[in-house]
């Protein structure tokens, strides 16, 4: 073997670590991630409301098909925040055209919500979940033994105030689907982790994440695909 060929080969093995590290850090990136807020309308009639929540139903199936909406779904009990209503996460890294996406929301342009956007990054594979979406439903239509209409499942979401160490223990811990980073989302405009959790209770929570008494816990209802990732 030539000295050249020998010294490449010592660097490749050098190198092999660092690039298995690397590969496995880059894998981390941005999305848009929205809390829905009740909003100040008051006075809506009931055709009004009915118009708007179909229109809300519609917009959120024509931004998944288009492939800018990953997850939606309403928050239910426990609540951090009483006006809570529900998450929207978005496949772009740019805030502002993540909430462009959102405003286009019929119940959001009639004032029923409010949307707090925020940077969320993961090295979850959040674009994955439509096609396993996809992949669900043909085999829910296909099976006549199985009810034809889209069903969820209950999840818990945690949040804490951002540290390293603590998101990546939520990242090896199982029973946590999503670990990542919230940006500028705490009161005082720091971090948080925020954690999807494979729980349906808040009192299983404690079971699962370092630290319990460190989390506010929010309760979700969505895609079951969510558990079935591959992260």
């Amino acid at each position: 073997m030539t000295r050249a060929r020998i010294l490449s080969t010592l660097a490749l093995v050098v190198a092999a670590p660092l690039l298995l590290a690397w590969g496995t850090a880059d894998r981390a990136r941005d999305y848009v991630f929205v809390f829905i807020r009740t909003g100040p309308a008051t006075g809506l009639t009931a055709e009004q409301q009915q118009e708007a929540f179909a229109g809300h139903f519609s917009n959120m199936k024509r931004m998944a098909e288009e492939g800018q909406l990953l997850i939606a779904g309403p928050l239910g009990a426990p609540k951090s925040q009483p006006d809570h209503r529900g998450i929207f996460v978005f496949d772009t890294e740019d805030l502002g055209t993540g909430m462009e996406w959102a405003h286009t929301d019929p119940t959001t342009k009639l004032g029923v919500f409010v949307l707090d956007g925020y940077t969320f990054t993961t090295d979850a594979p959040l674009t994955d979940l439509p096609e396993l979406d996809r992949q669900e439903e043909a085999e829910r239509l296909a099976d006549p033994d199985i009810p034809d209409e889209w069903e969820g499942r209950v999840y818990m979401l945690a949040t804490a105030p951002y540290a390293e160490g603590l998101h990546k223990a939520c990242a090896n811990t199982d029973g946590v689907l999503i670990a990542g980073r919230l940006h500028k989302a705490a009161k005082d405009g720091g971090d948080l982790v925020l954690v999807w959790l494979d729980v349906q209770t808040a009192s299983e929570t404690a079971k699962i994440l370092p630290t319990p008494d460190a989390w506010t816990i929010h309760g979700w209802y969505g895609s079951k695909m969510v558990a079935e990732m591959d992260g």
